[in-house]
Formats: C-alpha cells, sequence, structure tokens
C-alpha cells in the first residue's frame, strides 16, 4: 500500500471499506496502514473529509476516530491560534450528525470531551456552558432528547479522557481542575433524575437515565466526592431503585425488563462508587447515615427475592454486592458497633450482619440456581479477622457476640455445600460444574474460619447435622447430598484435630463404615473416601479404626471414584505406615489386583505405587521379591519390549512414561530401614535389587529416548529418587549409575542427567570412599557441558537455556552444599565464569537468576582458594562489564535486580578491584548506552560502591539506572 505521506482521501476511503468488510490477514495489512495514516499530521485535515455528508457510516465512523485519537495524542501539534477553530468545528460537526449515527456521534462528543480536559486552563468555563448550552436547549433543528444525549455523553467522557490523554499537566493537578466541577455535574445529574422521577419512562426515557446514573458514577470513581456530599444523590438513587422494582412485583408480572434491569443495577453500582471512596473513612457518621439508607431502602426486595430461582437475580445480585462492599469498606465501624452503646449503630450492625447472612443462605445452589452466597464468604473470613486482631478486652467481647453467628453459619455452610442430585444435574454444563467446585472450596476454607471461632464446638454442630442426615437418608434413600455435605464438612476441618479428640470423629468413622454406598451416588463415596484421607493423623493415634477404613479404601479402589481411593490409601500409608504392617499383605494384594484390571487412570496407578513401596517396606525381607516380581516386573517388561522394538511412536512414548513414573512413585516410598531398631545392616535394600537388574534397560531408555527430553526427565527422575530415598543404602549401586550418567552425557548432555549427577555428588562426596568417583563425575558433568555449549553458536544459546539453567543451578547447589569441590585445579574455572556471563546475556529469565546465583557464590567462595582468586582478578572487569550491559539495555528490565547480588558479593570480596573495575568500565563513552549523562554514570558508579549490605537499596538503584539507560520513564512520573 502507498506511503503514509502523501494520502490520497479517496484511497483512505477505500482503505477503510476495505478494512470493515475484509478477512482478518487483509485487515492486519490495512490496519497497519490505518494506524499510520492516524498518526500522520495530514490526519488533523482528512478526518473532517472523511466525516462529510453522504459518505458512508465506516467512512464517517473512521474519521470521528481519527479526530479522537489526534486530540488524546497529539494535542502538541494544534497551535495555540487555531483552537477556538477547533472548537467550532468539533461542535458545528456534532450539530450535524446530532441525529445519527449514534456511533460518529459519540465520538465527535468524546473528541469534546478531550478537548475540554486540554482547554481546562484557558476556557475554565467549559463544561458550565457545555452543561447551559446542552440544557437549555439552544441549539436549533436538535430534538431535546438528542441535546441532552449530548451532554450526558460529554459529561461521561471528561472524566476517562483525563485519565489517558496525553498531556505536559500532571495527572494530580488535571484531577484537581476537573474536580472544582464535581458539584456542578452532580448538581446537574441530581436535577435531571428528579424530574424524570415523576413521569413515565419509555426506552429513551430508560436509556438517558441510566447515561446520567452513569455519569455520577464515572465523576466519583474517576475524580471523588466528599461522601457528606452525596447523600441528596443517594436518595434519589435508591427512589429510582424502587421505582424499577417494585411495579412489575405488585402488577403481577414479577420480572423486571432489560431496561429496568439495567437502570437499577447502574443506580446500585454507583452507589458502590460512593461507599468506597478512598478518603470515605474519615466520615464515619456519614457513612453510617448511607448504610442506614441502603438497608431501609433496599432490604424489602432482598426478603421479596429470597428464593430458589428467582426472576430478579441479577438486582439482588448488585443489593448484596453494596452490602458486602459497605461492610467491608468500613468494616471498623461494624465493629464498633458489636460493642456500642449506641443503641442505633448497634442497630445497623445487627441488620447488615442478618443481611449478609441471608446472602449466604440464599436459596437453591450456587451457581445454577442462585448467584449471590459467593460474595459473603470473603465477609466471614474479614470480621473473625478483624475481632482476632482486636486489644484482648475488646477481642473477648466481640468473640462472644460472633460466636452464635458462626454457629449458625456453619449450618448455613453445611446446607450451601449440598451438591446437585440426579433430578437437577441435567441442567449443569462443565462451567457449572467448575465454578461449583471452586465455590465448595471456598466454603471449605470458610470452615476453617468457623473452627477459629468455635474450636471444638464446631464438631459437635456437625455432628447433630449429621443426625440429621443420617435420618433423612433412612426416610428417603435417595437424599444422599445432605450426609454428602455433612461428611464434606468434617473434612474440611480435619487438619485441627489429632487423636486426642474422642467424641465425635469415632463417631464419624462408624458412619463412613456403615453407609450402603452400593445403593447411593458414586461421589458420597468418593468424598468419604477423601474424608478417611484427611484424618489419618487421627487414625494414627486411634488404630482401632483403621481396619474400616481399609475397607473402604479398597473398595474404592475397585469403582468409578478410584483417585480418591488412591489419594486416601497415600495419606494412610505416609500416616500410618507401622500400624498397618498387619495389614500390609491383604492390601498389597487388594492393590495388585486393581493394577491388574487395568481400569484405572495412569495418574491413578502412579499414585498407587506410593503406597504399595510403602507396604512392601513392612514385610519380612524374603517375602519382598515375591511382590516385586508380581508389581514392579510387568513395568521393567514392558519397558524392555518397547527399547527391543526401537520404536519411538506417542502411543511407546506415553507408555514409557507411564511405566517410569510407576517405577519413580515406587522408588521414592521403598525403603526397609524403616528405623533403628528394624534396621539390619546384612540386609540389602530391595530398590538395589531392583536396579541391579535393571540398570541396562534404563541405558537403552536413554539411548532410545534420546530426542525426548521427557521421557529422560522420567527415568531420571526414578534414580533420583531411589538415590534420595535411600541415601548411603544406596552405595553399592554407585558406579553403575555413573557408568549410566556418563553414557548419557556422551549421547546428549541435557537438564535431566544434570540434575541427577547434582543430587549424586551432593550426597556422596561426603563419603570418603566415594570422594574420587564424584569428582570423576564432576569433571564429566562440566566438561560435556561446555563441549555442548562450544558446539552451540553463541547466538543459538537461547535454544539450549533450560540447559543452561540446569547446568549453573546445579553447580550453585553444589558449591554451596559442598565447598570442597572447589579445591580440584582441574577444573577450568575461566570457562565457567566466561559461559555464565554469556548465560547472562540471554533474555530468559531462568539463565540469568542461575548465572548470577552461581557468579555469586563463586565470588563468596574465591578468597579461599588460589587459583579461583586469580581467575576473579582476571576476569572481574569484564564479570563488571557484563553486568552493566546486562543491566543497561540486554537484560528484561523485571530481572535487573538480580544482578545486585553480583555486585554485593564482589564489593564484599573484592572492594578496592570493584572500585577500579567499576570505574574503568563505565568510563567508556556512551556505555552502556547514549541515553544517560557522565555525570549519571559517575553519581551510580559511587552509589554502588557505597553500598556493601543493603541489597534493597542497591536493587533500586540499579532498576533507576536501567530506566535512565533505556529512556523510560519512571513509573512515578506523570505520562507525557
Amino acid at each position: 500500500m502507498e506511503s503514509v505521506e502523501t494520502i490520497d482521501i479517496a484511497r483512505l476511503e477505500e482503505a477503510v471499506v476495505v478494512f470493515y468488510q475484509s478477512n482478518s490477514q487483509d485487515q492486519a495489512i490495512t490496519h497497519e496502514w490505518l494506524t499510520k495514516a492516524e498518526a500522520s499530521p495530514q490526519a488533523w485535515q482528512f478526518a473532517w473529509q472523511l466525516m462529510q455528508l453522504g459518505k458512508s457510516q465506516e467512512v464517517q465512523f473512521f474519521g470521528a476516530i481519527t479526530l479522537h485519537s489526534k486530540l488524546m495524542k497529539y494535542w502538541h501539534e494544534v497551535p495555540a491560534e487555531n483552537r477556538e477553530e477547533l472548537k467550532q468545528k468539533i461542535l458545528e460537526t456534532i450539530v450535524q450528525f446530532a441525529a445519527g449515527p449514534k456511533l460518529v456521534l459519540n465520538r465527535l462528543c468524546l473528541s469534546l470531551s478531550a478537548y475540554i480536559v486540554h482547554m481546562l486552563e484557558d476556557w475554565p468555563c467549559a463544561i458550565e456552558e457545555v452543561i447551559e448550552t446542552f440544557q437549555s436547549q439552544r441549539i436549533p433543528n436538535v430534538s431535546a432528547e438528542a441535546q441532552l444525549w449530548i451532554m450526558l455523553e460529554v459529561l461521561l467522557g471528561i472524566p476517562e479522557e483525563a485519565q489517558v490523554i496525553h498531556t505536559s499537566v500532571k495527572r494530580v493537578t488535571l484531577r484537581g481542575e476537573i474536580g472544582k466541577r464535581v458539584p456542578l455535574v452532580l448538581q446537574t445529574i441530581e436535577t435531571f433524575l428528579k424530574q424524570q422521577m415523576g413521569t413515565e419512562w419509555d426506552t429513551e426515557g430508560y436509556s438517558n437515565m441510566t447515561r446520567a446514573v452513569k455519569c455520577v458514577n464515572v465523576w466519583i470513581r474517576n475524580i471523588g466526592y466528599s461522601i457528606e456530599a452525596c447523600v441528596s444523590i443517594c436518595v434519589v438513587l435508591l427512589e429510582i431503585v424502587n421505582k424499577c422494582y417494585w411495579p412489575c412485583i405488585r402488577s403481577g408480572v414479577g420480572c423486571m425488563s432489560a431496561d429496568e434491569n439495567e437502570l437499577a443495577e447502574t443506580c446500585l453500582t454507583a452507589m458502590v462508587s460512593i461507599i468506597v471512596q478512598p478518603d470515605c473513612h474519615n466520615y464515619p457518621k456519614t457513612a453510617a447515615v448511607l448504610i442506614k439508607m441502603f438497608l431501609d431502602s433496599l432490604c424489602d426486595i432482598t426478603q421479596v427475592e429470597w428464593k430458589r430461582d428467582n426472576d430478579n437475580e441479577d438486582i439482588i445480585v448488585h443489593i448484596y454486592m453494596l452490602f458486602v462492599t459497605a461492610v467491608e469498606r468500613h468494616s471498623g465501624l461494624f465493629l464498633s458497633g458489636i460493642t456500642a452503646t449506641d443503641p442505633e449503630l448497634s442497630a445497623i450492625w445487627s441488620r447488615m450482619v442478618h443481611e449478609i447472612l441471608q446472602c449466604t443462605d440464599k436459596p437453591g445452589i450456587y451457581p445454577v440456581e442462585e448467584s449471590c452466597s459467593t460474595m459473603a464468604l470473603a465477609f466471614w473470613y474479614m470480621l473473625q479477622g478483624d475481632v482476632f486482631a482486636m486489644p484482648d478486652e475488646q477481642k473477648r467481647k466481640c468473640w462472644e457476640h460472633i460466636k452464635p453467628l458462626y454457629a449458625h453459619l456453619t449450618t448455613v455452610l453445611v446446607r450451601k455445600s449440598e451438591q446437585p442430585d440426579e433430578s437437577s444435574i441435567d441442567k449443569w454444563n462443565s462451567d457449572d460444574l467448575e465454578c461449583f467446585r471452586c465455590y465448595r472450596q471456598d466454603i471449605s476454607d470458610t470452615f476453617m474460619y468457623c473452627y477459629d471461632v468455635l474450636d471444638d464446638y464446631i464438631l459437635e454442630i456437625l455432628a447433630a447435622m449429621l443426625d440429621e442426615a443420617i435420618v433423612e437418608l433412612q426416610a428417603h434413600p435417595t437424599h444422599w447430598t445432605k450426609l454428602e455435605a455433612c461428611i464434606y464438612s468434617f473434612q474440611s476441618v480435619a487438619e485441627h484435630f489429632g487423636g486426642e479428640e474422642s467424641r465425635q470423629i469415632p463417631k464419624l468413622m462408624r458412619v463412613l463404615s456403615e453407609i450402603p454406598y452400593e445403593k447411593l451416588n458414586e461421589k458420597l463415596l468418593g468424598t468419604a473416601l477423601e474424608t478417611i484421607g484427611s484424618y489419618c493423623s487421627w487414625l494414627m493415634d486411634n488404630p482401632t479404626y483403621i481396619p474400616p477404613a481399609i475397607d473402604l479404601l479398597v473398595r474404592g479402589l475397585n469403582s468409578t471414584m478410584s483417585a480418591q481411593a488412591t489419594l486416601g490409601l497415600k495419606e494412610l500409608c505416609r500416616d500410618c505406615q507401622m500400624q498397618l504392617k498387619p495389614f500390609a499383605e491383604p492390601l498389597l494384594d487388594a492393590c495388585q489386583a486393581t493394577l491388574v484390571t487395568g481400569r484405572m487412570k495412569n495418574s491413578d496407578s502412579v499414585r498407587l505405587m506410593f503406597s504399595i513401596g510403602k507396604l512392601m517396606s513392612l514385610l519380612p525381607p524374603e517375602q519382598i521379591p515375591k511382590y516385586l516380581d508380581i508389581i514392579v516386573s510387568p513395568c521393567f517388561e514392558e519397558l524392555q519390549t518397547i527399547c527391543q522394538a526401537g520404536s519411538t511412536t506417542p502411543a511407546a512414548r506415553i507408555r514409557t512414561i507411564f511405566r517410569l513414573n510407576m517405577i519413580s512413585t515406587l522408588f521414592s516410598s521403598l525403603n526397609t530401614d524403616l528405623d533403628d531398631e528394624l534396621k539390619d545392616v546384612h540386609n540389602v535394600q530391595p530398590v538395589l535389587l531392583v536396579m541391579q537388574k535393571t540398570m541396562p534397560i534404563f541405558r537403552r531408555i536413554a539411548e532410545v529416548w534420546v530426542e525426548e527430553i521427557d521421557v529422560l526427565e522420567a527415568a531420571c527422575s526414578a534414580l533420583k529418587h531411589a538415590i534420595v530415598n535411600l541415601r548411603s543404602s544406596f552405595k553399592p549401586m554407585l558406579q553403575d549409575l555413573c557408568y549410566f550418567i556418563v553414557a548419557s552425557f556422551q549421547t546428549r548432555c541435557c537438564a535431566p542427567t544434570l540434575e541427577i549427577s547434582k543430587t549424586a555428588i551432593i550426597i556422596f562426596f561426603w563419603e570418603e570412599n566415594c570422594k574420587p568417583m564424584m569428582q570423576q563425575l564432576l569433571l564429566e558433568f562440566v566438561q560435556h557441558s561446555f563441549k555442548l555449549f562450544e558446539n552451540t553458536p553463541q547466538q543459538n544459546f537461547s535454544n539450549i537455556s533450560d540447559t543452561m539453567e540446569m547446568f549453573f543451578a546445579c553447580l550453585t547447589q553444589i558449591v554451596k552444599k559442598v565447598p570442597q569441590v572447589l579445591e580440584d585445579k582441574t577444573i577450568a574455572y575461566d570457562r565457567l565464569i566466561y559461559y555464565a556471563q554469556r548465560a547472562m546475556l540471554l533474555p530468559e529469565n531462568g539463565p540469568i537468576r542461575a548465572s548470577t546465583q552461581f557468579v555469586t557464590q563463586f565470588v563468596m567462595q574465591s578468597r579461599n582458594h588460589a587459583h579461583m582468586t586469580d581467575v576473579m582478578l582476571a576476569s572481574g572487569e569484564q564479570i563488571i562489564q557484563t553486568a552493566m550491559i546486562c543491566v543497561g539495555y540486554m537484560t528484561p528490565r523485571q530481572q535487573v535486580e538480580k544482578f545486585a547480588d553480583v555486585f554485593l558479593s564482589i564489593n564484599k570480596k573484592y572492594p578496592a578491584e570493584l572500585a577500579v573495575w567499576l570505574k574503568n568500565v563505565m568510563s567508556v563513552p556512551n556505555f552502556p548506552t547514549e541515553l544517560i549523562s557522565e555525570a549519571e554514570k559517575s553519581r551510580y558508579v559511587t552509589l554502588i560502591i557505597k553500598i556493601k549490605v543493603n541489597k534493597r537499596l542497591l536493587q533500586q538503584h540499579l532498576g533507576e539506572l536501567a530506566v535512565k539507560t533505556r529512556g523510560l520513564v519512571p513509573l512515578q512520573s506523570p505520562v507525557n
């Protein structure tokens, strides 16, 4: 397309039509050209040409948005002597389009808003004149409705344009100037709304009133106004809400129209903006007056609509939003209402808490049958938190006051956590179910806040509800949802109760073991299984309840709820391992039988292997090989089959990762050295027996799947779990592991192999007889990484950024935990520093973080070893130069603060040298960029040298330096 330097109007019109009528690819090309045209100085001329009568609506609209864009961003292009002419043109064009299209007229009104904001100093009475002109209907040949519409659109635009226009005036000054006009604007809107209250509203009337109320909201939200002066407008807004609501109720229609809904919701939203203004807490009496007004005016509506599947849910949501927001914003006022001697304030407190409790207890199931209750949950967290933060005497009094409230809330939450039953589930889609899952989790968290207030008494409340649910289930066998909700409630507070609780939890355990799950919905079984898992710490101290818990979990393994069963069994095996010894064999048989069926998901099978490992660890040594052969051998047999076939299909990859994850999980939990009393020095760990037989398979996997990093991760994860779990017991296999690692390095140096090398070095370097092997492994670790770096062109280092990140992250951990490795003079420390600098210069966050941490650790250890000190003295200035390049322009600005550690470590170990290096580096002209002056560079050099400890302050200085060298505007400065 032609250059935008000489814009032909016909071509421009054609481009606009193409943009609005073409496909997305053509649109993208046209959009780029139109954007350039819009930004050109010529746009001031062609904008008016495009808005001439007779042009298509698309062309006129583009002309209007071009004018608006120019006024927003390019005001500086308008000479002072031309500004009056520009105003007249805007006004004339508004009159021209007064009858529509509204799309074009709206942009012209916003253009006038932007013009007014720019001209506040030169045209101080602009807003007054606009209101007077259009309110008095002084524009000939334009209908009264159109003039009202234009006035409201212009007023609506002024606060919003003030937030976004490009201007040299500070935002705070601009806001202050516009703030002087708030009383006039609100008075104008209030007068208009009052005039409308005595009339019948048609569609146009609703539209104008909604626009007027939006005006109130925008001015309050963006500019602000003392709530003392907002009382009268709130009275009007509440009257409008009631006038929108009650006629349809009294006439028997029942459901508000779309216009009524929109107007009422806009009024309620405006009142939210009024009651949450930043300084409104300074006016507690007025806040109390407003909140009482809200309650007096709106509670009748909430009472009528407090039902399931009500017709006017949207307005109820907005009313409760107003109530909850008012309480959260004025929590101090409400807390004082608890202890207040003022009966009026105490009455407001009681009424508001009742309303929020009613909001929480809204009939129906969220989110399909009601959508209010979720808003109230945050209030209950805030209330107990604020009470516990009070001084002791006040806290005691308030605590006693809110206990009955939270006891009632507990019963409400149990009901609200009920799941949809079979008769209603058909109305639910996947989004509804996910929303309900999150809502139940929020309820679970709220049960925790109830416990904080009620302590053990919460169990008595839940136990009483459990009894009621059982009675109801016996009377109505299909009513399972209440029982499921009660069990879920017990699960939510489980972490607070240890083995000493002997009244309600035993009762719960008996109920869980006696429920006829096969006759009821499967979700009940799922919740029961999760609850067993939650109470495993209690079961550890009450082992008599373990057998029925096991029976329930085994039943779950062979059901559709196997995920919950494997989770519960995992918790039981982890917390109660020793108590499970008498049940280990039958449990293992049950697990094996479940695995053989193949019905479980892969993730559930992997999780089950953790329990299998824990249970196997309890067996006599002579019995373990039998179960290894039954359960583990199929994993290795399948892996061997896949490797022998050499197949790398997606299906083979999925099965390989699945089997490796099963083995990995088993290796993490199978350890026969359970405690000192049971240790047998002659006992060979079962994991070692497995690995001795299967290490060739691991080697073959590394060869076959060399290009699949997730397969290598799974293989290395299995070996890592074996090392971490067995630690010193792993020594017999250490040499085989090293052979595997080196063979893998020779095929491909990648992150998983680096990580397992690090794990082995950190654990076994301290063992004297393993030290030579670990020193050699470290050399291989470094040399193969160097080989990868050398064979990769530096411009392609981002392609291996994950490996570079892992290399330096592992090396940092090794140096930190085993500093003796640095005694080895055969390691090329200078090359380590060189490649660390290359990693610093990458755009990815991981290598930047890992390399700066390594350099920091290297510097801190370097004074302990002469050969490292020599490297630092030779490379120090280059490190500083690289760090300054990164801070100056290379590194993403969010990552710049990571270099503070590098400077601090060098300043600590090499203070004199740092001063010389930094001055040498920064003395180079235009370094790091030409956007920073020599004087500023000198100042930052002094600051960096001066700060020896305060990391936060140094990070701040580096951030400021990065802003200056990149020519950016600091965040706290006004946008120019």
